[in-house]
């Protein structure tokens, strides 16, 4: 599959192809059995509802600002429409209001040749607009309708501004380039390397966009355990930390071609210690983030995904998906092998137990590849 696909598949509005955002199985990867609930979705949204919040609709719509920003274009379009509709009518309602109800000399009017709210409508919006007068003007005989004329002015320039922020802060917010970050369908349990046989959780991630790149980008892995309490309900019991080279700045991940992210399972990791079936069995949520900087905008984003215990595969590596070609030597990525599997035969740990020397240690534990 061509470049320009992943990108069109990733960057799609169809509900369906957002729900996976163009993942697909690997060929050796088990049929997924009955669905458990999860914290974080594959394609980073969080699945919490939350009950009960004290000053709801005042916590959730103080933000107003940022609210507007994260709904879609068309929402965006039609509120930038009804902002600008609204005020003209309701500056129309008034000048028509003064136009009919104070009263002037003969053959002389507060605003001439406004006599119906038709008319006080399209002088409302020549006036915020400044679009020019032409027989519709603001004479001097009334103090109230040229003080809404300066009102006007002050809201019309407000709103203009408001609005022309929102678009704006929409046009630079890299959503669609959280998009373009794809992460493997499946996490596996495999051997470090084909030197250090030491157990270790792997994913793979890559950056499909080939001309917007990433500065200062950080990888993250968290584990987030449940359990059934004493009332049989099952509750969030705490999340810890995965490290992924935190300690080594091997966090800091270089995204100019995929990688794989790795976790090496030692006494310090919460993995350590269970087995093949335990982790089929066991109540935790694997959720990995990746922070990055877009260098055209310089603005920050943070791409998600997660993974349940049956989203793990064990004895299994990734295969190699950028290869040399020797005829142009250069190298190529090749993106059907993004999820590909491939099952590693002398890795017969069942339970996750291993023991370091200091050498290995400073072996590039945890970090990418």
């Amino acid at each position: 599959m061509s470049l320009a696909e992943e990108l069109e598949r990733l960057s799609g509005e169809n509900g369906a192809k957002k729900e996976l955002n163009g993942w697909r199985l690997s060929s050796s990867a088990p049929e997924l059995g009955v669905q458990r609930a999860r914290l974080v979705s594959k394609d980073g949204k969080t699945l919490l509802n939350n009950i009960q919040i004290p000053e709801r609709f005042r916590q959730a719509y103080k933000n107003w600002f940022h609210l507007i920003i994260e709904c879609n274009w068309r929402t965006i379009c039609i509120l930038f429409l009804l902002g600008f509709i609204v005020s003209w009518t309701i500056f129309a309602v008034i000048y028509y209001v003064i136009s009919r109800l104070k009263t002037v000399k003969k053959d002389e009017s507060c605003i001439a040749n406004v006599d119906t709210l038709i008319s006080a409508f399209l002088f409302s919006m020549e006036s915020q607009h400044t679009i020019g007068y032409g027989l519709r003007y603001m004479t001097d005989l009334c103090p109230p309708a040229y003080l809404t004329l300066c009102v006007q002015c002050v809201v019309g320039v407000f709103l203009q501004t408001i609005l022309a922020g929102i678009v704006i802060a929409k046009i630079l917010r890299p959503k669609k380039r959280r998009q373009e970050m794809r992460f493997s369908r499946m996490a596996v349990i495999g051997p470090l390397d084909e030197h250090d046989k030491r157990p270790t959780l792997m994913i793979r991630l890559a950056d499909i966009q080939e001309k917007l790149f990433l500065a200062e980008s950080h990888v993250r892995l968290y584990m987030a355990c449940s359990k059934i309490n004493s009332r049989g309900d099952r509750e969030l019991i705490g999340v810890k930390d995965m490290n992924v080279g935190y300690d080594s700045g091997w966090d800091r991940v270089l995204l100019l071609w995929p990688i794989i992210v790795r976790h090496v399972i030692n006494e310090d990791s919460p993995l350590y210690g269970m087995s093949r079936e335990n982790i089929v069995k066991a109540d935790f949520e694997l959720i990995m983030t990746v922070e990055g900087i877009v260098e055209a905008t310089g603005m920050t984003f943070q791409a998600r995904t997660s993974f349940l215990p049956d989203e793990i595969l064990w004895g299994y590596k990734f295969k190699p998906m950028v290869l040399m070609n020797e005829k142009l030597s250069k190298y190529e990525v090749h993106y059907s092998f993004f999820d590909q599997t491939e099952r590693v035969c002398d890795f017969d740990a069942q339970t996750i137990e291993t023991e370091e020397t200091e050498d290995e240690h400073h072996h590039n534990a945890s970090g990418f590849l």
